[in-house]
């Protein structure tokens, strides 16, 4: 169920949150991108690697426990697909389904900001640098 309200948060977004979000989750290393991309997989990705939000339901029902059920998760799945967004990649689910707070908890968070944050300003972000932190 995390997942599902990390890619709420994500896609209800602003364009420069998610760019944050994205250059932070280009900087996870070695087996932290395996659980992320299991999940992905889980999704049912298309032939072009992509998901729509149809999948994240499909997903659902098809791996629904009682416990899912007497949370209402379909309800929250069915407010995250009327949101209208159109499809997602690896890259782009890896950043909607990354946890900023549990990446706080690692050893390596600073340089993971750090790494993060000079993404962000290769990219054009620069101007944002005070703000950075905010938007993570």
């Amino acid at each position: 169920m995390i997942i599902y309200k990390l890619m709420r948060a994500y896609i209800s977004s602003s364009s420069l949150r998610k760019s944050a979000l994205r250059a932070l989750a280009k900087t996870l290393i070695a087996n932290q991108p395996f659980y992320l991309k299991e999940q992905f997989e889980l999704l049912g990705p298309n032939k072009s690697g992509y998901i729509f939000l149809h999948n994240l339901k499909s997903a659902l029902v098809k791996n629904s426990t009682d416990a899912m059920k007497d949370y209402r998760a379909i309800d929250f799945v069915n407010t995250v697909c009327t949101l209208q967004y159109r499809k997602l990649d690896f890259e782009e689910f890896a950043a909607s389904a990354n946890s900023v707070y549990q990446m706080e908890a690692l050893e390596t968070w600073e340089q993971h900001a750090r790494r993060a944050y000079e993404l962000f300003d290769s990219e054009g972000g620069s101007r944002f640098f005070p703000y950075f932190s905010l938007f993570l």
